[in-house]
């Protein structure tokens, strides 16, 4: 039996830990698999995979599936785009590039939702504009 928490009206409905990650499992799997069928420059394969976690991680509102997505990108690079058939291999100065590049972009990712959590203004449901009683020339006396 689960146990389910009532929610404030206003609050919004927030998608599981694993949902977020099976999603970015899917959007990373699936963009690995366009980039090394339509571009063959590693530069260019780099900037792309990378390029995709970090709109990852700026869309979705959960950071640990944004870190993860990250290095299951990594990851996949290094096997499929990198490497053949998936075999992961550490080449030093090279690997610790890229994988400094998945970093920047899941942190530059992470960033930009951050400011624009922080630039939305905080609004509660009873919450209404303010009214102020008009204010009129003559001076009453009590």
């Amino acid at each position: 039996m689960r146990h389910q928490v009532e929610r404030a009206a206003g609050e919004p409905e927030v998608s599981p830990f694993g949902i977020h990650l099976a999603l970015g499992a899917v959007v990373v799997g699936v963009s690995t698999i366009l980039v090394g069928a339509y571009v063959t420059e590693a530069p260019a394969r780099l900037v792309l995979a990378a390029a995709v976690t970090g709109v990852f991680a700026a869309v979705v509102a959960d950071t640990r599936a944004s870190l993860l997505t990250g290095l299951l990108g990594f990851l996949l690079f290094d096997g499929f785009l990198v490497n053949r058939f998936g075999e992961l291999s550490w080449d030093g100065v090279t690997t610790s590039w890229n994988l400094s590049v998945f970093g920047v972009a899941v942190g530059l990712g992470l960033g930009q939702r951050w400011i624009r959590s922080v630039a939305q203004p905080k609004t509660t449901p009873d919450a209404g504009p303010a009214v102020a009683a008009p204010i009129s020339g003559r001076r009453q006396d009590a």
